[in-house]
């Protein structure tokens, strides 16, 4: 503990004093409040909530005031556990600023530190933590069942239904409890199957004793949330606007926004590599160039220019396993920067290319008739990626997994890309599959690395390679005709406009 932190000056944060602190506008919305006064009162707290309605800001004001209290006041420390480090830094710097906007009541506090977090004797990782005055911190970092052995206080398990091994972490943070601790798990649904669903019905069903709340899109509008929106950003509240920005805003979701906005796990839904197959994906081994073992690759390209991000992979086939070799992304780069990186791997790399399967859907058609010249017709398959193909390419993307032919790094930007790609079931059968854009993109590692497992899997012939020019032994093969393997019918109604763009969904 540094010396400039005085326990002294560190005590429990009366409800009263917050307030005054706030003015008129209280910073916290009702249903915010009730959060906090639930955790306040309840051991374990299960909460279902909307997207984005703003419960990072009320647990990161629930973490301060539970770090900076003194012991006897019900003080703790916290441990915020998240299933990406985006997520983790995004918390602390929100708890940063509470604890700045109480600290004449919150006492002193360390700032944002980074540091190697001790998981055990064989396993560290970076971490953020706060420390306070009081003598407890929030620590926050990546989804660990084993980083939490051995330590007291208050968990937080955030988007708890995207977490790669859940049930684990759960388990991990309930014998917190014998000695005093709390648990708050906290998230949007994915899917009626996943283990946090099931949580969420055994409490229901009376079988957990947990305190359990819910929180829909249109219960925090009607708790102000979009004049808070108009508050922070200057606008003026209608009762006519608020109505069409809600509106656009279940519009923008369409099918998904039961699960994504109403807290309605969609049925059969969740993502659709499951969390668990991601995981047993994950070798040390993977994503690293100098391993390469002189097989066959297979590379997969998503193309994208503004809005999304170009994601090229490179996939060795060993045996009857993919393993993910390399991965180019670039952001908002010129088609003969693309190019380039393209080259690179196809042309100026140790690897025996024998296929590169090319997203050629929209702007596509241009870069892969470039590709067919640079490196010949027979060794580039330009994928049209409407109708029902998206989802049968996915299809045999997800085969692999299930049969654990599939080595990924372990990479928390590609695991999450991975999570986007949900299926949906609507009430009539109908399959669709849906991906969320956000800062990072559209899945758009996702689906390289589809493209890529797709091309090595349903295959209809093999390609050999002599002298770095690849031959085929048959007709050829084409990802393009890639539904004509299934059977009719046999993947259900696709609800897949013909003439979208395959990562829209």
């Amino acid at each position: 503990m540094s010396a400039s932190f005085d326990p002294a000056k560190a005590r429990r944060v009366p409800d009263a004093e917050l307030k005054a602190r706030l003015g008129a506008e209280p910073l916290l919305l009702k249903y915010q409040t009730k959060l906090l006064a639930t955790t306040a009162v309840n051991q374990v707290v299960v909460c279902q909530k909307s997207r984005r309605i703003g419960f990072t800001w009320a647990i990161a004001a629930d973490a301060v005031m539970t770090a900076a209290a003194r012991k006897d006041s019900g003080g703790m420390d916290v441990f915020y556990l998240a299933y990406e480090k985006e997520m983790t830094r995004e918390f602390i710097d929100t708890a940063a600023a509470w604890a700045d906007l109480m600290h004449d009541v919150a006492g002193v506090h360390s700032g944002v530190e980074e540091f190697v977090y001790e998981i055990d004797k064989d396993k560290s990782v970076l971490a953020f933590r706060i420390r306070f005055a009081s003598g407890f911190e929030i620590v926050a970092l990546s989804s660990s069942p084993r980083g939490l052995r051995g330590r007291q206080g208050y968990v937080i398990i955030d988007e708890a239904a995207f977490h790669d091994d859940f049930d684990e972490v759960l388990k991990a943070a309930l014998a917190l409890l014998i000695w005093g601790g709390k648990v708050l798990v906290i998230s949007t649904h994915n899917g009626v199957d996943n283990p946090y669903n099931k949580l969420i019905e055994e409490i229901n069903g009376g079988r957990k004793p947990y305190a359990l709340i819910s929180v829909d899109f249109d219960e925090a509008i009607a708790d102000g949330l979009y004049r808070r929106i108009c508050l922070v950003r200057g606008i003026e509240w209608t009762a006519e606007g608020e109505a069409a920005w809600r509106d656009g805003i279940v519009k923008q979701y369409g099918d998904g926004a039961d699960e994504e906005l109403f807290c309605k796990p969609s049925i059969g839904a969740g993502s659709f590599i499951p969390p668990e197959l991601i995981s047993k994906a994950v070798h040390p081994d993977a994503g690293r160039p100098e391993l390469y073992r002189n097989g066959p690759v297979y590379v997969g390209n998503d193309i994208a220019r503004r809005k999304d991000r170009w994601v090229a992979d490179a996939v060795e086939e060993v045996g009857d396993v993919a393993w993910l070799r390399e991965e180019a992304i670039l952001a908002n780069a010129r088609f003969s920067l693309q190019d380039e990186e393209l080259d690179r791997l196809v042309l100026h790399s140790p690897y025996r290319v024998v296929r590169v399967t090319m997203d050629k859907t929209g702007m596509g058609e241009k870069p892969v008739e470039d590709a067919e010249d640079r490196y010949g017709p027979e060794r580039v398959d330009g994928v049209l990626m409407s109708g029902s193909r998206p989802y049968d390419i996915a299809v045999a993307a997800k085969r692999m997994f299930e049969d654990m032919r599939v080595r990924i790094p372990d990479d928390p930007g590609l695991k999450a890309d991975l999570r986007k790609v949900k299926k949906v079931v609507g009430l009539t059968g109908r399959i669709s599959l849906k991906a969320d854009r956000d800062e990072d993109g559209h899945a758009d590692r996702a689906w390289a690395l589809f493209l890529a497992l797709a091309s090595m899997d349903v295959r209809a012939d093999r390609y050999e390679c002599e002298a770095g020019d690849a031959r085929t032994s048959g007709e050829g093969f084409s990802l393009a005709a890639l539904s004509g393997g299934f059977a009719e019918g046999a993947l259900g109604e696709i609800d897949v406009a013909d003439d979208m763009d395959f990562r829209g969904f």
